[in-house]
């Protein structure tokens, strides 16, 4: 008993901490990643990477870290199947000179639904426009509150292209990983979630995967939903053939007899398979809507979108079918029997799928942004709240110019169409950010008039005094009741 005690706390260690890095597209990730896997590839291995396989480990100050390798799917903080998150620790990569955009934005959200630490690193600072304090300031508007501006989140200035603080960001890295006392037991029980699987003409099944518990060896059986497979090779992170992958660990595996979905999780032992999604509900049975939802049939390229997706949506979105992979025929004649919309993430719609639709008055809809996807749903949502009512925009202007006169903020605007007029219920858009206020009074010049075409310039007060930015546009609207 006691040396079954002992070989225990053996397995049992402090494994390398597993990575992902999130941020909108150019703001530097990649070149962020293939810095630190030039700079610091683990020792033994100077021979350089041969391949990539979706995560590679690198060795900083003699303790290893484990990246997620994987461009489209880093954007995930959350890739998970039932309940084991994939990142331990996570960088939110901010460009200095863009400052926060769309998908920063969809990685913070990202971030807080995996509840995992995160240090942002405020990327591109050689860059002549770089403003480090105004991404600090911007942040805040999202609840990100970094060291300085009314809150504990980590920062690093860094430039991924010339190395400039990297070395603290990966000290940074680490400090939030020895916080959380990451530990593999090698001796327990296989749980390694899968990042990248793909058919290879030549050699089959390719399937990455980082271990964070037990060991995978070659010559086990593995299993990941409804896919199985004998370990057959495993090849590192450098492309080299080894025996085992130990927790922490990422590889490549050969054997798997059908293609496994991203973040499904391997096991070596074989589960009983119940799918969170309705795959298996026939289509040709009634199902019920409840009334005041909205139904919808979502489609995405991996279990970790669609993860991604379901935990972001509201109590009205009514989920009548999910599951990976394109849109088909069977979904859309199962939208017409349900009165569903489809939605794909990062999926396609074949020209055959699309002639169905038609036919069957079937709206499908694919994005490849989730921002802009639960966007669409939400306008979805809140007509529905409303049915009789829709918005008629009256007229569309851009704010060339802000003054503060009195306390007021006023916006000085270049009317693009329609027109503005006294007494407007408006909308201010700002990127995503969409504020409402009446237009209190206008001016053209010292004179106040009532009403303003397209093609003029006036100055305009609302009601409440908003904050107004340069580049906002200013849409007034009136509702009006449809049949609909």
């Amino acid at each position: 008993m006691k040396q079954n005690n002992l070989e225990s706390t053996k397995a049992t260690i402090a494994r390398p901490p597993i990575v992902a890095i999130l941020g909108h597209v150019d703001h530097g990730k990649t070149t962020l990643l293939d810095f630190i896997r030039h700079a610091h590839v683990a020792a033994g291995e100077a021979g350089g990477i041969t391949q990539k396989i979706g995560a590679y480990q690198v060795e900083f100050r003699g303790k290893k870290l484990t990246f997620i390798d994987t461009p489209g799917h880093a954007a995930f903080a959350k890739m998970r199947s039932r309940g084991a998150s994939v990142a331990d620790v996570a960088v939110l990569v901010v460009s200095a000179a863009d400052s926060v955009q769309p998908q920063t934005i969809e990685s913070i959200h990202h971030l807080k639904t995996a509840g995992i630490p995160y240090v942002v690193a405020i990327n591109k600072i050689d860059l002549p426009g770089a403003n480090p304090e105004l991404v600090k300031a911007a942040l805040t508007e999202h609840e990100v509150f970094v060291e300085g501006y009314g809150g504990n989140t980590p920062f690093v200035l860094i430039s991924g292209k010339t190395g400039e603080g990297v070395d603290t960001l990966l000290e940074t890295i680490q400090l939030l990983a020895e916080l959380e006392e990451l530990q593999g037991d090698a001796a327990g029980d296989l749980a390694a979630p899968i990042i990248e699987a793909k058919l290879d003409v030549k050699r089959g099944m390719l399937v990455s995967a980082i271990v964070k518990n037990g060991t995978l060896r070659v010559g086990d059986m593995v299993y990941a939903g409804a896919a199985s497979g004998k370990v057959r090779a495993i090849l590192s992170d450098a492309g080299i053939q080894v025996k085992e992958l130990l927790p922490g660990e990422p590889g490549q595996i050969l054997g798997f007899t059908t293609l496994p979905a991203v973040g499904e999780v391997i096991s070596d032992k074989l589960v009983d398979q119940q799918s969170d999604s309705l795959a298996s509900r026939p289509t040709d049975l009634p199902i019920a809507v409840p009334e005041n939802r909205l139904p919808i049939i979502l489609k995405a390229d991996t279990a970790g979108s669609l993860e991604a997706i379901t935990s972001s949506l509201t109590g009205e979105v009514y989920l009548v079918h999910t599951s990976t992979g394109d849109v088909t025929e069977s979904d859309v004649l199962l939208a017409a029997t349900t009165h569903a919309t489809v939605i794909g993430f990062s999926v396609k719609a074949g020209n055959s799928v699309i002639k169905l639709a038609e036919t069957e008055g079937v709206v499908v809809k694919t994005y490849k942004i989730i921002y802009e996807l639960l966007e669409y749903l939400e306008k979805k949502v809140l007509k529905l709240m409303a049915p009789s009512i829709n918005e008629e925009e009256l007229g569309k202007a851009a704010v060339i110019k802000v003054f503060d006169i009195n306390g007021d903020h006023i916006a000085g605007c270049r009317i693009e169409s329609g027109r503005l007029e006294t007494g407007d219920t408006i909308h201010l858009v700002r990127g995503p950010v969409v504020k409402e206020a009446k237009i209190r009074t206008i001016r053209i010049g010292k004179d106040e008039v009532t009403k303003v075409e397209a093609g003029k310039e006036c100055g305009v007060f609302f009601s409440p005094n908003l904050d107004i930015k340069e580049k906002d546009y200013i849409i007034p609207y009136k509702k009006i009741t449809t049949d609909e």
